[in-house]
């Protein structure tokens, strides 16, 4: 059968991520919105680097197009509108605009892929997405430059992603000779872009190390770059105004429009950003690469052993056992290598916890009194708002008790400040970077997680405390990649549980509005599937779509009940009764979205499967609610649901990814019984420095 020939670009990963309504809105007012979003105090709404990337790949496209269109026409700009101008009631006649030259035809397409190259060089994922939504000319304009030049590196890199190529079947079409070409003729400042998209094409072929080796390369110019670009002395001036400009807007609250734009060249980049979140992918692939390879035949071997046999090993017993050791190192290495890559790339995104839980009570409380004329319990300069100690798993309880009022009120204890009229001073948010959240040691003032029962404040005057996190397209896919990350490492079920509470904590803020919608994370489907499978080994208490779920004032009970269809835990509501066609309909409604959004499904055939499948594992789930969640008094329980042990021969819901994880849980010991061999200790320097001269010798 003919497969359908799609352009190349329309391939790679994670375009869902960069769909939204920056592909629609005008530049200038998108261009209007990244300087707006610049100015902004701590934490931005979305990464500086990413909305300038978009902008520029947004403008480049544009003009490309417009460049592309007067080429194939074969009329200019002014020749075109010329003739509009003389067109009859009937839109006919009008005399015929000149024709451009062959010559200045081949310098506009040149023109045109040179914008392009600049385009996939900022993003190649965001500018596939922007020329996804352009006109069909595009495809071609590279190819025709080649067609006059064939050693046109712009046109090359350009035509790489246009090329037309059989569906899905990205590995058998795509060499790397193109790309090498491509870096050869580059200078080394150019080179790091074409080294990522060539990373890229590796990672589909399944050929890690060179993806991880082009990858580190690309970061090493990238940054060697960022340091070289070092402003000059009127430079240094226009920063030192911009600063004074943004600390007055910021201290009197003046418009935005009165801070100065950024220069192109001193507008933040995304390259390093793009090069961590991709090698981490890579390192995490390696690792569950070589899972099976670390536990295969394990088992037996441990069983044989402690039988107590006295047998010695065979060589080839040895060998096995060696093997997999080397496996289970290169599993651990490689984890660690992808979560240090995930926190570096987590770290570029700010993250607020808002202002304390003490200063939103007592506003609450006296908002409310307020509201309702009770004027006598509106000021209490006496009392006191203690912090009491915080738990390893970052949960905080403010206590509020009351003092005798001869006691003064800003006593260091409260950790408040008070005006004349026994108001609370609001502090300045304390800004963090997302990755802070991950230490090894809890953020003092992070928000209880979930939130407690009895906090929830149904009062319509009630104020929150304005959590906040920079948002970036890849943010929730780096977030459940790291909890990845760390079940590999074999990280503790309690540490785990807070990493996995922080995570959600940061999804559910995450948000792109108005430039990016929201996206599908394949890591998320795989963390979710690892609940699943390992039985919530980690204790979550709530179901993960829950608790990701952004919070809402009248949410739907329902949805708390059926979230769990599709992740690790569930709850059931009491006020729910559904009946049995309701539950089909639910089932076979949820099993259609997951189906639409699996990669697998290429046809009617597989279609079919995927749900099939999908509704079977939602109604294994559900059998476990029949009968063990009943009380004595007939009433439904919250309780665990029964996990799926099997998702079906005919077709395979998890992916391999995930499969591979599941089983590491499962099976892997926390230790081989191998001893670690112990640092060599370090001589201590001697007191006048000469050892450190003589140690270079």
């Amino acid at each position: 059968a003919s497969s359908l020939i799609i352009c190349r670009n329309k391939h790679w990963r994670y375009i869902s991520s960069f769909h939204g309504p920056w592909l629609q809105l005008p530049p200038e007012i998108l261009d209007s919105l990244a300087h707006q979003n610049y100015t902004q105090p701590l934490p931005r709404l979305i990464d500086p680097a990413v909305f300038y990337d978009v902008v520029k790949i947004r403008r480049a496209v544009d003009e490309a197009t417009e460049d592309a269109v007067r080429a194939s026409n074969g009329m200019s700009t002014t020749a075109m509108n010329a003739s509009l101008n003389h067109l009859d009631p009937f839109g006919q006649g009008g005399p015929q605009a000149p024709k451009m030259s062959k010559e200045r035809i081949y310098k506009i397409r040149q023109k045109a892929a040179r914008s392009l190259s600049k385009a996939y060089a900022l993003d190649e994922v965001a500018a596939s997405v922007a020329t996804m939504q352009s006109t069909t000319s595009l495809e071609e304009v590279a190819l025709h430059v080649l067609r006059r030049n064939q050693t046109d590196t712009e046109a090359k890199y350009v035509h790489f992603f246009h090329e037309k190529i059989p569906s899905r079947m990205m590995e058998q079409y795509t060499p790397l000779e193109p790309l090498d070409d491509v870096i050869l003729n580059l200078p080394w400042e150019k080179q790091a872009a074409p080294l990522r998209t060539r990373a890229l094409v590796q990672i589909f072929k399944g050929q890690f190390e060179g993806a991880a080796s082009d990858l580190s390369l690309g970061l090493r110019i990238a940054q060697e770059l960022k340091k070289m670009h070092k402003p000059g002395t009127d430079q240094l001036v226009l920063a030192k105004h911009y600063k004074e400009e943004q600390e007055r807007w910021n201290r009197n609250g003046k418009d935005w429009r009165q801070v100065p734009q950024l220069k192109e060249d001193d507008q933040p980049s995304s390259l390093e950003q793009q090069m961590l979140f991709n090698r981490a992918g890579v390192y995490l692939s390696i690792a569950c690469q070589n899972v099976h390879a670390a536990l295969d035949g394990l088992k037996q071997a441990r069983t044989k052993n402690e039988n107590g046999d006295k047998i010695a090993k065979s060589l080839q017993e040895k060998e096995a056992h060696q093997a997999r050791l080397d496996a289970r190192k290169l599993v651990k290495i490689n984890a660690k290598k992808a979560l240090k890559d995930y926190l570096a790339f987590l770290g570029y995104f700010d993250y607020t916890p808002g202002l304390p839980v003490e200063i939103i009570d007592e506003i609450t409380r006296r908002i409310n009194d307020l509201a309702k004329d009770n004027k006598q319990t509106t000021i209490h300069r006496n009392r006191l708002l203690e912090w009491n100690s915080h738990s390893s798993s970052g949960r905080s309880s403010p206590m509020v008790s009351s003092r005798s009022s001869h006691q003064s009120s800003q006593t260091p204890d409260s950790g408040l400040e008070w005006d004349a009229n026994g108001w609370p001073r609001i502090p300045h948010r304390k800004i963090y970077p997302s990755s802070a959240l991950f230490a090894e040691k809890p953020l003092p003032d992070l928000p209880v997680f979930p939130a407690e029962n009895n906090r929830t404040d149904d009062s319509p005057l009630s104020v929150s405390n304005r959590e906040a996190v920079t948002y970036h397209p890849l943010l929730t896919d780096a977030l459940h990649s790291l909890l990845l990350a760390h079940s590999l490492i074999q990280t503790s079920p309690t540490e785990l549980l807070r990493h996995a509470h922080n995570a959600a904590r940061l999804a559910r803020l995450a948000d792109g509005y108005p430039i990016f919608q929201a996206a599908r994370s394949p890591a998320r489907a795989d963390w979710i599937e690892v609940l699943r499978r390992a039985n919530n080994w980690i204790g979550l208490s709530e179901p993960w779509q829950k608790l990701c779920q952004p919070t809402a004032p009248n949410s739907q009970s329902e949805q708390d009940a059926t979230a769990g269809a599709q992740d690790g835990t569930l709850t059931v509501n009491n006020a729910i009764t559904e009946t049995e066609e309701q539950k089909r309909e639910r089932r076979k409604r949820e099993a259609i979205i997951d189906a639409m959004g699996d990669e697998r499904v290429v046809d009617e055939e597989t279609f079919q499967k995927a749900v099939r499948a999908r509704e079977r594992r939602a109604m294994e789930d559900e059998e476990g609610l029949s009968g063990p969640l009943q009380d004595v008094n007939g009433g439904r329980t919250a309780a665990h649901k029964r996990w799926a042990q099997d998702d079906g021969k005919e077709y395979p819901i998890s992916s391999e990814r995930a499969e591979a994880i599941c089983r590491w849980i499962k099976e892997a010991p926390l230790s081989m019984g191998v001893k670690k061999k112990r640092p060599a200790k370090k001589k201590a320097p001697a007191t006048n420095g000469t050892s450190a001269v003589t140690d270079g010798m």
